[in-house]
């Protein structure tokens, strides 16, 4: 096995190692097919169906009637679908499901069939033609190249002597893969054979990277996104503006939130795109640089380029398909920055999901056989593709930053974006962009309380990972399968996504009836809509005990770490070849070795103590202040048991999520304050929910006697048996969405 490279001056200690992680590619190519995928979906679908309409015989006459009628019934009918669809029927555009696949499918099958041949079409375009056997001395050198690459696959190299620069081409399709040697890189074999070895091995490091397959779906799918998509939209979008104006002054709004939420997504397909193209040709760099011990060749070739090239003359960095040769130099003297995970990416996969959200929990649905579209079950396909991308991005760049002692500095940003994607990508989602065109969407303040919830959704779940990889980060280290734990604490948050999505796309859908809070509060855009709903929910819909058992699982699965990483060093005991010395590409001192890992310090016994002794406290307090009630100013609670009927919960989990903030104002450590946060929540939800319940009933009696029905002398310990568990966990899953994203913020605003 070859040298690691040496390490340039300034580097940093840790020096992460390119290839003991999924690479950054992969990731940027999940999020280009998925945005491409769903988009093209989309809009096939919904172009087949209004052809089918108009060639079945509809008018636009017809449908302008059918949107009317329905914004005229629809806050009368609003709990009655049925009765809605009979008194105004919809045109029949057909099953979405049954368009929208069958477009997907043919997507597909086109882009398939271009991968299939299109590398033949290249042979014959450029014309190019095999290696002369006459060429010994070449040939010896590249078979030296290709064993030195290890490629399991069989290599043909072609040759384009109409080319005088020095360049290579790796393409071809499975099973054929070639290697373009251009005339004058063949010439360069004899005035620089370094040089020439270099440009060959960095097109060696594209099969072995097996991002040649990536590379060429990436070309197609741009192309076929601005031909099918964008370019029909530029198109027919003044088209779409003039109808609106004519047919539904309401709509004008709503065609002009699609098409800013389709150009933001055209946007995020060509941005990812040549994302895609930058990020494999700088991992292409450090595969040479394992290979021949620090690409020095390679160094001094991008050092000569890196002087011709021109900034002026050339497209911005976001937009170029190839790398410039100062960031290629930068990355191949540190590999940290082949993990980053910016906002950019966080923003696609938010804005993709959210955008097609209702679409895939339909198809998700249908195939199921659900019947409530709240169900966590209807978000796992939109929680998958979102929350594993994410989550994998997260913690690579977690563990890359751990590697090098540091924190990861992305978090705060990256959060804001993926929260930013959520809230925009509901502007083109079809339900609440026709309820907003026809006039039915909720009013402006629950409509600013509900994004604002999306977006801590969001944003919470990007600081949830981030906190939990650091708290794991030891253990993964240490273990001698690291990516199952990875792929393990991937899926957790998966998992809790796919329940905060479920029940806040519910919670934001029109006409949707939340328990409100009194007057002035409700006038307000805050997030208590959505803690009326989760009331809702908990005392009409009670969840699953599996959705239970899920966030308390997820909630303790920081506690879990500590004992991971005593367990991973035992086995390291017994396997000396694991450690983090693999994810490095030169040894570390011992000293710093045993600093990675270190297992973080908890105290999850402390803090539920904490949590339960703060409850306990805010518990006599709630009762001396309806014993105050009671006794001197009953007015408040009156009024306020008048308009919420349930007043006791809402207190039970404010006061909780209080508690839970205190807790974790105690702590000294970022991510273990978030932790503990939780933990206190968890301890709280013991004594207050009891305290809430009890302290209301003593009101009663106290007030209106003991012959009151609201009067309970004696705790009612059923009601107490079955209400407590559902707010405890209701509360500990707001708690795992508020506590990692205020900690994060209060964490940036002291830096």
């Amino acid at each position: 096995m070859s040298a690691a490279p040496a390490p340039a001056a300034g580097a940093p200690p840790g020096m992460p190692h390119p290839f003991r992680m999924p690479s950054g590619t992969s990731l940027r190519f999940a999020l280009l097919i998925l945005s491409t995928s769903t988009a093209m979906a989309v809009a096939l679908g919904g172009a087949v169906s209004t052809a089918a309409y108009f060639g079945l015989g509809g008018g636009v006459d017809g449908l302008a009637d059918a949107l009317r009628c329905t914004a005229e019934h629809f806050p009368d009918t609003a709990a009655d679908p049925g009765r809605l669809s009979r008194i105004c029927p919809l045109p029949d555009l057909g099953s979405g499901t049954a368009v929208e696949l069958p477009a997907l499918a043919a997507l597909w099958l086109a882009v398939g069939a271009v991968y299939w041949l299109l590398p033949a079409y290249r042979v014959r375009r450029r014309r190019l033609r095999p290696l002369p056997d006459t060429l010994t001395g070449i040939r010896s050198t590249l078979a030296e190249l290709v064993a030195l690459a290890g490629l399991r696959c069989r290599v043909r190299f072609v040759a384009d002597w109409r080319d005088p620069a020095p360049t290579g081409l790796a393409f071809g399709r499975v099973g054929r893969r070639q290697v373009m040697l251009s005339g004058g890189l063949l010439q360069l074999h004899r005035q620089d054979p370094e040089a020439f070895r270099a440009i060959v091995l960095h097109e060696l490091a594209h099969l072995r990277n097996r991002d040649v397959d990536i590379a060429f779906l990436t070309l197609i799918c741009q192309r076929l996104f601005v031909t099918a998509l964008a370019l029909p939209m530029a198109v027919t979008a003044p088209f779409a503006l003039l109808v609106a104006v004519v047919l539904m002054p309401g709509g004008l709004l709503y065609q002009l939130l699609l098409i800013v939420t389709q150009c933001a997504l055209a946007a995020t397909v060509v941005l990812t795109g040549t994302a895609v193209l930058r990020s494999r040709e700088l991992y292409a760099d450090a595969r040479v640089a394992v290979w021949t011990g620090g690409a020095h060749a390679l160094r001094r070739m991008l050092t000569a380029q890196q002087h011709l090239d021109r900034p002026g003359r050339r497209l911005p960095p976001a937009l170029r398909p190839h790398p410039a040769a100062a960031r290629r130099l930068a990355a191949l003297s540190d590999t940290r920055l082949l993990f980053g995970f910016g906002p950019w990416e966080a923003f696609g996969l938010a804005l993709t999901c959210s955008l097609v959200y209702q679409q895939l929990a339909r198809w998700t649905e249908e195939a199921a056989r659900l019947g409530s579209s709240g169900s966590p079950l209807s978000a796992a396909v939109p929680a998958v593709l979102l929350g594993g991308g994410v989550a994998m991005g997260v913690w690579r760049a977690t563990l890359a930053a751990r590697l090098d002692g540091d924190r990861w500095r992305g978090a705060h940003r990256t959060g804001l974006a993926m929260a930013a994607g959520l809230v925009m990508g509901t502007f083109g989602d079809q339900v609440r962009s026709t309820a907003l065109a026809l006039g039915l969407a909720d009013s402006l303040p629950v409509q600013l309380a509900w994004w604002l919830v999306l977006g801590a959704v969001g944003y919470g779940y990007v600081r949830w990972n981030a906190a939990t990889a650091r708290l794991w980060a030891p253990a993964v280290l240490a273990a001698r399968r690291p990516l199952r734990l990875v792929a393990a604490g991937c899926a957790a948050g998966v998992a809790l996504l796919s329940v905060w999505l479920a029940h806040a796309y519910a919670a934001g859908s029109p006409g949707f009836d939340l328990l409100t809070p009194p007057r002035p509060l409700n006038l307000l855009p805050t997030p208590l809509d959505y803690l009326g709903y989760v009331f809702s929910t908990a005392f009409v819909l009670p969840p699953p005990a599996g959705v239970l058992a899920l966030v308390l699982l997820t909630a303790t699965l920081p506690l879990a770490a500590p004992l991971a990483v005593r367990l991973s060093r035992r086995s390291r005991v017994r396997v000396p070849g694991t450690g983090p010395e693999r994810f490095l590409l030169r040894p570390l001192p011992a000293a710093h070795a045993a600093a990675l890992l270190a297992p973080p310090v908890l105290r999850p016994a402390r803090a539920v103590v904490q949590g339960a002794v703060f409850g306990a406290a805010a518990g006599l307090g709630l009762w001396l202040w309806h014993l105050c009630c009671a006794v001197v100013l009953p007015g408040p609670i009156v009024r306020l048991g008048a308009v919420v009927t349930f007043y006791p919960v809402a207190f039970a989990v404010l006061l909780q999520l209080a508690v839970g903030f205190v807790v974790a104002w105690r702590q000294a450590t970022a991510e273990l304050r978030a932790v503990h946060g939780v933990l206190g929540t968890l301890g709280a939800g013991l004594p207050l929910p009891l305290a809430a319940f009890t302290a209301r009933a003593h009101f009663a009696c106290l007030h209106w006697g003991s012959g009151h029905l609201a009067c309970r002398p004696a705790p009612d310990l059923e009601l107490a048996l079955t209400t407590t568990p559902l707010i405890t966990v209701w509360t500990t899953a707001l708690a795992l969405l508020l506590l990692p994203a205020w900690t994060g913020l209060r964490d940036r605003a002291r830096r």
